[in-house]
């Protein structure tokens, strides 16, 4: 027995072809081929559609009749049909869960790599920007520092500010109004 399926053409003219052995066949020839555990595909010659299912309930049929007519037993051809069809669905369902199974976990192996990796980008983005505020900062606490030796621009806020709250006191202390617009924060 071959693990390829022995392929039976239909014809419009509803003869079977034999394209292994290049002849015609009989319904009860392929009831035969199937007794004998021969795995059998038909096809429609011009569309290509699978009419093994078809066939083998015509086959059915007809072994039936035999069968009323004193012929062969139909119990087993319907029970070595039944194997047919068995393998013929369990191999395909087979074979969609494990591609399904490789595609999923194919995908989430995807989805992790490119999570690590855009993960990677922004943090060497956020460690370049990080760096180059440094740079500023440090390049302008030179420039502040040459202009006002002594005093980085957070010496310079904080003694503004001091400036800013000593004026206030003695505003008040006097009594004059502050043109600056209230503090909310």
């Amino acid at each position: 027995m071959s693990t390829e399926p022995r392929v039976i053409k239909r014809y419009a003219n509803r003869k079977l072809y034999d394209t292994s052995r290049s002849c015609y066949i009989t319904l009860e020839e392929i009831a035969e081929l199937l007794r004998t555990g021969e795995e059998i595909r038909i096809i429609d010659n011009k569309s290509k559609e699978d009419l093994t299912s078809v066939t083998l309930a015509q086959i059915l049929v007809e072994e039936e009749k035999r069968q009323n007519r004193g012929g062969r037993s139909l119990r087993g051809l319907l029970e070595q049909s039944g194997e047919l069809l068995q393998r013929k669905l369990t191999e395909p369902v087979h074979t969609l869960r494990v591609n399904v199974e490789d595609s999923v976990t194919r995908l989430l192996r995807q989805g992790e790599e490119r999570a690590v990796e855009t993960r990677h980008q922004i943090q060497t983005w956020v460690d370049q920007k990080t760096q180059a505020v440094e740079e500023a900062q440090a390049r302008l606490d030179e420039r502040m520092k040459s202009l006002v030796p002594g005093h980085t621009i957070h010496q310079l806020q904080r003694d503004l500010q001091r400036l800013h709250d000593r004026l206030d006191r003695i505003e008040a202390h006097l009594g004059l109004v502050s043109l600056d617009p209230p503090d909310d924060g």
